[in-house]
């Protein structure tokens, strides 16, 4: 099998981890599997790469040197904990300290001009991802398999000049990327590709957003053709509802792209919904795999939604710290232009709106919106809609949550809404606002934080999701 693997920062979060990888992996190869490997950057390393960046641009100098001496010593620390072969493991760490070096660099140059541009900041964030791919390698080495570090612009995947977020060019990249990883795997030697980087056509380093080591494995497999896109959690599989608040919740063995979209969206953070976009486009099967135990199946993701008797509901998620935006007023009503300038206005503010909903008599427009940006969003549309006629007020409420009710069963059967209120209530749970999307495929709620848990559990319990 053609098969392409996704591990993230967890997996690689030491050297312990990148040994674990590699034993993973070497097992696959050994049974005569083509394999190519998508790596994130060691845990938390993105993070911390922001932050220099962002001290960097404030002109410290100071924190950048003690940075990197810290980042190159983490890594050089997992290279010797994981690779056992002394010729390997003086080449890895070479590369380790050189790549370090031209961070500093760079870093040193942002602070003397005390500027971050967003291609400069690109190019700084990406360094976590560069670093972990040339470790793996090492691994693989001294595993005895032969294996390839590349960024995943040398693996061709090419975007536009979006920094920060840039869009995969995906007719030129299917193309190259084929090119440049088919031989290299038909001879036997497994690329390590670096998630979430990529290249303008000008050979610019462009970053695809955070998530996007997932959604560079979807493109690697859509590019060379994989049966099956293997990503690697400290989970199970996708679950009918978070462990840490269901005690009950259970794997799903199968769910849908649409289906594994929505509770994507709606807090469950195993896949990033770009991901599963790029997959569901060219119909490319992805599975959820344990770390702990490698040969448990996992959960499938595929393109058929089957919908057993009964199986109404897939999953309940959740998320936290959500704050509720109301934008009111009786002038409103038959203007059909404020709605979209109201979603432009927090466009504007790069402000990610994660439900709506407008009443019927046009009054209202609430919106849910994360929490720290909750304050952001309310002074935006205030300053922006309050001096017109056809706005009163905008106000915000905080400490709330989404609920969603997720699964494909949902469509055309009737009740089902009807169902979740009634829990809520018999739970005694007020909700603030409600939304079902055409498809049908989710009910979200939202209601007091404090009650989150209460709600999930109780949800999970009626639909009977821990049989």
């Amino acid at each position: 099998m053609r098969l392409v693997m996704k591990f993230g920062g967890v997996s690689v979060a030491d050297g312990k981890g990148f040994r674990k990888v590699g034993t993973i992996v070497h097992k696959y190869h050994e049974r005569g599997d083509q394999i190519a490997v998508v790596t994130s950057a060691m845990h938390s390393v993105t993070n911390s790469l922001i932050d220099a960046a962002s001290q960097a641009g404030r002109g410290r100098k100071d924190h950048v040197r003690r940075y990197v001496d810290d980042l190159t010593e983490r890594h050089r620390k997992a290279c010797e904990d994981a690779i056992e072969n002394r010729e390997i493991l003086d080449k890895i760490q070479h590369v380790v300290t050189s790549t370090c070096d031209d961070l500093r660099n760079i870093l040193l140059g942002i602070a003397h001009i005390g500027e971050l541009t967003p291609r400069s900041r690109d190019y700084v964030i990406g360094f976590g991802e560069r670093l972990a791919a040339p470790v793996l390698q090492g691994v693989f080495e001294d595993m005895g398999m032969k294996a390839k570090a590349l960024t995943g612009g040398e693996a061709g995947i090419v975007t536009d000049d979006n920094f920060g977020a840039a869009q995969p060019l995906m007719n030129m990249t299917t193309l190259q990327v084929r090119q440049n990883l088919g031989p290299i795997m038909e001879d036997g030697t497994i690329p390590i590709v670096s998630g979430f980087i990529a290249q303008t056509q000008e050979s610019i380093q462009t970053t695809i957003g955070r998530g996007g080591s997932d959604y560079t494995a979807s493109i690697i497999g859509a590019s060379i053709r994989s049966d099956e896109v293997l990503v690697w959690k400290d989970v199970d599989g996708l679950m009918t509802a978070n462990p840490k608040i269901v005690k009950n919740a259970k794997m799903i063995d199968s769910i849908s792209f649409p289906e594994a979209m929505e509770l994507a969206h709606f807090g469950a953070e195993i896949i990033h919904p770009k991901a599963l976009e790029c997959a569901a486009k060219y119909q490319l099967p992805f599975r959820v795999k344990s770390l702990a135990d490698p040969d448990r199946p996992g959960s499938t993701i595929v393109s058929e939604v089957k919908v057993k008797d009964g199986d109404v509901v897939k999953a309940i998620t959740n998320i936290d710290d959500v704050d509720l935006i109301t934008v009111c007023g009786a002038s409103m009503v038959g203007t059909p232009r404020l709605p979209a300038k109201v979603l432009q206005i927090l466009t504007d503010e790069d402000i990610d709106v994660l439900m709506i909903s407008q009443s019927s008599s046009e009054e209202s427009i609430t919106l849910a919106i994360p929490k720290e940006s909750g304050s952001r969003a309310q002074n935006a549309l205030e300053l922006s809609l309050l001096g017109s006629k056809q706005v009163r007020e905008v106000n915000i409420e905080t400490a709330l949550s989404i609920v969603a009710v997720v699964g494909a069963g949902m469509k055309g059967t009737p009740g089902v809404a009807a169902r979740v209120f009634a829990t809520m209530a018999k739970e005694n749970i007020n909700i603030r606002a409600i939304a079902q999307g055409s498809s049908e495929l989710n009910i979200s709620c939202i209601i007091k934080k404090k009650d989150a848990a209460k709600a999930v559990n109780a949800l999970h319990d009626d639909f009977e999701l821990g049989v």
